[in-house]
């Protein structure tokens, strides 16, 4: 009788593994294609650069993903072209095409080149603040102004970086797999709820989002955009290594600038922020009280707001 209830367990767990990995195949399948199918790739001097447009008119925004990231992580911005290329190291961009915020920042003027594209708004949010800095300083002539959304800015040290994480996390965090099935599983049987307490550890923050679908589902999205991780390492590797000495030359820049930044963001501290709106003259510096990272979903509204007045006030073309 053990026996056959042993089989029987077995045979089961068989099942269960078999119709995970259907689902996975299925899933990675679809994601895969999807992905390849939303950008296109432009032969640039500089190498191939995943990108695409968001928009039909108005100014172009340069929009420089976080960290880790793709051109996938970049919305509408009213009033706007959106441009979102894959940073180098992302998806379908090589890392090979820039690994400093110097050579980044060379590779988006040459994607500027190859779709005869002469200037653009630049927008760095967070782990993309670095190369935004950098091609502001370099080609003040094609950058009608600077956003800086919560942006690394100064020299950051990433702990990770120097100790090795522990294994669980190494599987959560570095396998497709794992990482599918940790967010699937979270989201069945836990709801949004997990998964936006993921992201926001204030929990007032979170009901910013939770109130609100869209909000949700947006918050929902960014997190499916870290996977597949595997096309995303090298270039978030070398993002927290850039991050310790960045190249930027942040007072040379004389174009209108705006800083967003939430005081409690525990990733990129504000006090960055409040740094580089003393280096650039003439900066204005937005503050959002009680922010954190996840500024962008939790206060859309006033991201939103601050940025259409910014883009109004200054009048791009």
């Amino acid at each position: 009788m053990i026996k056959k209830i042993s089989l029987g367990v077995l045979a089961l767990l068989t099942l269960a593994v078999i119709v995970t990995f259907v689902f996975y195949a299925s899933f990675r399948s679809e994601k895969l294609a999807a992905l390849e199918a939303g950008s296109q790739i432009a032969e640039t001097s500089a190498g191939p650069i995943e990108y695409q447009f968001i928009g039909d008119s108005g100014p172009v925004l340069l929009f420089l993903h976080g960290t880790p990231g793709g051109y996938d992580q970049a919305t509408a911005i009213p009033g706007t072209r959106v441009l979102a290329p894959s940073r180098p190291g992302y998806l379908r961009s090589a890392l090979e095409v820039g690994q400093t915020p110097t050579a980044q920042a060379h590779a988006y003027a040459a994607l500027l080149d190859s779709l005869s594209i002469n200037s653009v708004v630049v927008m760095g949010a967070s782990g993309g603040g670095p190369s935004s800095i950098a091609f502001a300083s370099l080609y003040p002539d094609r950058t009608l102004g600077l956003i800086a959304m919560e942006a690394v800015s100064q020299p950051t040290v990433i702990t990770e970086v120097q100790e090795e994480p522990p294994f669980l996390m190494q599987l959560l965090t570095q396998s497709d797999f794992f990482m599918w099935a940790s967010i699937s599983l979270m989201e069945t049987f836990m709801g949004p709820e997990a998964l936006v307490s993921l992201m926001i550890p204030d929990p007032e923050n979170q009901q910013l989002v939770l109130e609100d679908a869209y909000k949700t589902a947006q918050m929902e999205s960014l997190i499916w955009s870290i996977w597949p991780i595997s096309q995303r390492q090298a270039g978030q590797d070398n993002d927290l290594v850039q991050f310790e000495t960045p190249d930027l030359s942040s007072e040379t820049i004389t174009v209108p600038t705006l800083i967003i930044h939430g005081t409690e963001d525990a990733n990129v501290p504000y006090e960055q922020s409040e740094l580089l709106a003393e280096q650039i003259s003439g900066s204005v510096l937005h503050t959002i009280e009680g922010a954190d990272h996840m500024m962008p979903f939790s206060h859309a509204e006033e991201v939103a707001a601050a940025t259409a007045d910014f883009l109004n006030e200054h009048n791009f073309k």
